[in-house]
């Protein structure tokens, strides 16, 4: 899976989740950050390639959330490898 997601398009948490449902194939994705860790943690083969542009804009719409986005992400590329995940952030 490779998904650039440009930060200043994302309205709130959801569009977040259906752009990683578009990206995934997974059509079952639930859209939660448990969901989240779930599908980049077991079911989406490698390798997962996520950038994110004007990731500050993002962070500016969806509050915390992004922050809490960001670290379910960041425990995913813990528990897989940075060989299986990477995430990009830009500002």
């Amino acid at each position: 899976m490779d998904l650039t997601i440009e930060g200043a398009s994302i309205a709130d948490e959801a569009a977040f989740h259906t752009l990683i449902r578009e990206a995934s194939g997974v059509e079952w994705y639930g859209g939660s950050l448990d969901a989240l860790f779930d599908l980049l943690v077991a079911v989406v083969a490698p390798p997962i390639r996520l950038h994110i542009v004007n990731a500050a804009a993002a962070r500016a719409t969806i509050g915390a959330r992004f922050d809490r986005i960001v670290t379910v992400i960041l425990d995913a590329v813990a528990e897989r490898g940075t060989d299986a995940i990477a995430l990009r952030l830009e500002s």
